[in-house]
């Protein structure tokens, strides 16, 4: 089906993440950080959907959507934001940056249901 890429450095997350995704017939690449899928995005990675997390090390999710969008060859993958933080306008890149937000704790169905959406 789609390839998607998923970026969070809660090994538990990413593994939910991963399992919910498989089971839905995905091909599944986990990242627990923002500067490692970023150098792969930009060594020919195309994912179908990017699922990052905002509060990361080093590069966080923010940082890592903002810099996508400046790069022509990253413009059209769809990003959805997952985080436990309160949305704000300091946390999250500007509204047209990413197509969807999902709050943790989320349920998984909402994770799926986002992703069929997006690859559609």
């Amino acid at each position: 089906m789609a390839i998607i890429l998923t970026i969070d450095d809660n090994p538990l997350i990413s593994m939910v993440i991963q399992l919910a995704l498989t089971d839905e017939g995905h091909s599944v690449v986990a990242f627990d950080n923002c500067l490692a899928a970023y150098a792969n995005l930009e060594q020919g990675l195309k994912p179908d959907v990017i699922l990052v997390d905002l509060k990361m090390p080093g590069m966080n999710g923010k940082e890592l959507v903002e810099k996508m969008r400046l790069n022509p060859n990253l413009l059209y993958i769809p990003v959805t934001i997952i985080t436990g933080s309160i949305p704000s306008a300091e946390i999250l890149p500007p509204k047209d940056a990413y197509q969807a937000l999902i709050i943790k704790p989320f349920d998984l169905q909402e994770l799926i249901d986002t992703v069929k959406k997006l690859i559609a």
